[in-house]
This record gives C-alpha cells, sequence and structure tokens, in this order.
C-alpha cells in the first residue's frame, strides 16, 4: 500500500491487488489511523462507497477518472443538496445503488439508478442557479431592508427575483393552488403587460381569456372555502353582509354596480342590506337574514305551514322598499344618478320600473319532508317580486359556477 495524496488533514492511499486497485483514506485527528474505503477501481469502471440510509454504492461506468461532481476524498456528491437527499432521504428499500453513465440515458434497472453524466450536470448548474439567485435576493432584501429604515443610507431600491429561469421553474400546478385572489390579479397585471410584446392579436387575446379563466377559478374556489366557514359558523346577520357586500358582484356576474344607499337622499329611514344593478340598469334589492332563522311554522287548526313570524317580518319589510322605489321612481333615479356621478364619469341610470327583492335566508335542512318541502315551495312562488334564496342554495350555484367555468 503506497501514500498518493497527503493534505493538511487527510492522507490517501493506494493498494493494489492483481485486477483491483482501492483507495483509501486515513484521517490524520484518528490516534488508531483506521483505514476507510473510498473507492475501487474495477471491470473497466469504479466503484465508490456511499454512506446513503439505502444507497451504499454509486458505480461509474466504463470510465478510469472520477467524475468531478464526486470527492475524490469518498465524502460523496460535490452538490450538497442532491447528496443528502440520496444519503439521509432516498427511501425506495428496492434501489441501492446509483449508476453514472456518460452513454446511458438516465433511467431505472432492477435496483440500480442510472444518471446520464449530461443529465447530472444540467441540474447541478440549475441547482447552482437557484442558489446563487436565493443568496441575490437576500442580499437584495438586506439591502431594501436598509434603505427603508435609513433613507439617508446611500443605497438605492432594487426589485427581486429578476432570474427568469427561477421564475419559469418556479411557474407550477402546486404554486396556483397557493395562490390568493389578489395574487392573481397581481400576477395578471404582469401578464397584461407581458402580452404587449406580441403584434399578434390572436395571441394575446388567447393568453388574456386563459388568465380570466385561471383567475375566476382561483376567486371562485376562494369564496366557496370562506362561504361555506360562514354556512358552518352561523355568525350573525352582519357577517354575511359584510360577504356579500365584498363578493357578489365576483359571484353573481349579472350585477355591475353597488350602490350605496344609505348616501341617497331617497326619504327613508331603513335601508336595504345591498342595492345592486344588473348588466341592464334594473335594481334588486338585497335583504340578509342569518341562515338558521327558520322558515315556515305548522298550523295545527288548519292542518298546513305558513311563513315562521321572522319570515313574515322581513317580507314586509322588503315589501316597504319596493313600494316606496315605485311610488318615487323617478326621484330615486335622479337621486342615484346624481350621488354616482364624478368629474369624469356621467352618474349611473337606472330603471325602477319593477325593481325585485331578493330575500337570502335559512337553510334547506329545515325542509325534511316532503309536506314541508312542497308548502315552502308554494309559499314562495306566492309572492310577487320577491325572490328567495337558502343558503345552501346559493353554495350550490357558486360549486356549479366553478364546475362550468372549469368544463368551459
Amino acid at each position: 500500500m503506497k501514500e498518493i495524496r497527503n493534505t493538511e488533514k487527510l492522507i490517501l492511499f493506494e493498494e493494489s491487488l492483481k485486477s483491483v486497485k482501492k483507495i483509501y483514506r486515513v484521517n490524520k485527528d484518528d490516534v488508531n489511523r483506521e483505514k476507510v474505503l473510498i473507492y475501487t477501481y474495477i471491470n473497466g469502471g469504479i466503484e465508490y462507497e456511499f454512506e446513503g440510509l439505502l444507497i451504499k454504492k454509486v458505480i461509474i461506468e466504463e470510465s478510469a477518472d472520477l467524475p468531478l461532481f464526486l470527492s475524490s476524498f469518498g465524502y460523496g456528491f460535490s452538490e450538497k443538496s442532491f447528496n443528502n437527499f440520496f444519503k439521509f432521504k432516498f427511501i425506495d428499500k428496492n434501489i441501492d445503488t446509483i449508476s453514472l453513465s456518460d452513454s446511458k440515458p438516465s433511467g431505472r434497472v432492477d435496483n440500480k439508478l442510472i444518471f446520464n453524466h449530461d443529465d447530472l450536470e444540467f441540474l447541478f448548474k440549475s441547482i447552482n442557479q437557484e442558489q446563487k439567485a436565493c443568496n441575490d435576493t437576500k442580499k437584495i432584501l438586506t439591502k431594501n431592508f436598509i434603505v427603508e429604515i435609513f433613507p439617508a443610507v446611500n443605497f438605492d431600491h432594487t426589485e427581486t427575483n429578476n432570474n427568469k429561469s427561477l421564475i419559469l421553474r418556479n411557474l407550477n400546478d402546486k404554486l396556483i393552488e397557493k395562490l390568493t385572489a389578489s395574487e392573481i390579479e397581481q400576477i395578471g397585471n404582469f401578464y397584461v403587460k407581458a402580452t404587449r410584446k406580441f403584434k399578434a392579436s390572436h395571441i394575446v387575446k388567447k393568453m388574456t381569456a386563459g388568465l380570466m379563466k385561471n383567475a375566476q377559478i382561483l376567486t371562485l374556489q376562494d369564496i366557496i372555502v370562506r362561504y361555506e366557514k360562514l354556512l358552518t359558523d352561523n355568525p350573525a346577520e352582519i357577517e354575511w353582509q359584510r360577504f356579500f357586500d365584498e363578493f357578489i358582484t365576483l359571484f353573481d356576474s349579472r350585477y355591475v354596480h353597488k350602490i350605496d344607499y344609505k348616501n341617497i337622499a331617497t326619504g327613508i329611514t331603513k335601508y336595504p342590506d345591498l342595492v345592486l344593478v344588473d348588466i341592464y340598469g334594473y335594481l334588486d334589492f338585497y335583504e340578509l337574514k342569518k341562515s338558521g332563522t327558520p322558515l315556515i311554522q305548522y298550523d295545527n287548526s288548519h292542518k298546513t305551514w305558513f311563513w315562521s313570524k321572522e319570515v313574515s317580518m322581513v317580507i314586509a319589510q322588503v315589501s316597504d322598499y319596493l313600494q316606496k322605489a315605485k311610488e318615487n321612481a323617478l326621484s330615486y333615479a335622479k337621486a342615484i344618478k346624481d350621488e354616482t356621478e364624478t368629474e369624469i364619469e356621467q352618474g349611473l341610470n337606472v330603471n325602477i320600473i319593477n325593481p325585485r327583492a331578493i330575500i337570502v335566508i335559512g337553510h334547506t335542512s329545515q325542509l325534511d319532508t316532503d309536506k314541508k318541502r312542497n308548502q315552502f315551495k308554494n309559499l314562495r312562488e306566492s309572492l310577487k317580486d320577491i325572490e328567495f334564496v337558502l343558503y345552501d342554495e346559493l353554495l350550490e350555484r357558486l360549486k356549479n359556477l366553478l364546475d362550468t367555468i372549469k368544463i368551459e
């Protein structure tokens, strides 16, 4: 056995036995001077020892030289994340060997994973680019933090993540699932600017249509999750009012405007929860009650069902809205137009001819027999210009809308 290399901490030895040559290392700090096998030249290739939980050998096929990405001191692959993955994370018990080849394509053969040299080099290059971009981003974030906290410091604010390869690698389906509606909107604004690079209008239309579809899907998914939580919690009416005020024009495409009715001189002191204008300029009044509100009750003397006290009160309430709106249609329309007018835009022209009132209330779980369902159907259809929407019915509409957009 002869010494072939001597460093500050290690000594390498070579042992030749007939056609087999082995390379060992000895740690100078080891009092026992134990020799650790690094690799073996055998059968025109190299068997490299690997200390993984499952992977024990790395075979370098048809080569007398170690590739540059393997440590000549026996510590595995020079790319740490790749090395640690196969050392500690790889859990396929049917694989115990990695084989490196210049000529064979990457793939699995029996108990071996074969990696083509070019494929590995491309991977390591990509990892290095990612790490460099990450390090650059860390430096930029630190500098921007200093600029923000100490504006007198002579640094300029720098935008992060300008590495195209890094950005494109991260554009995958898993990222889509994590994005919120506002984040998709931010990406959309960038997307629209990017389409201006192309002069062909059909390309722009196709790209923009795809973006709008994805944005709709993400927005509806977010709305449905929040809606389901509210339905489970059965909160106070004010929470439902906030939810509908924020989202109704997003999940109901009929509506293009919300009107702040309280700021309009209509001569009434009681206001609908929401006043919406559809695409044709017609008004709808929304009144929102709790999802747990009783819908109907039983009349023992007549053996039938009738509106509950709570529902009767809200019917009277919305009937009053409708009556006052019809009686003062012209003055209401003028008041709305004046109130919504700005320096650069004309006010809304609304039609108050046959306004509707939509009462969102209750849950179909209350209608647990055919008799109740039939009676409720008769009662809701008997009302003129007043529509009932149960909370779980609206949830079903949202889910159907989402499915329709996905199919399209």
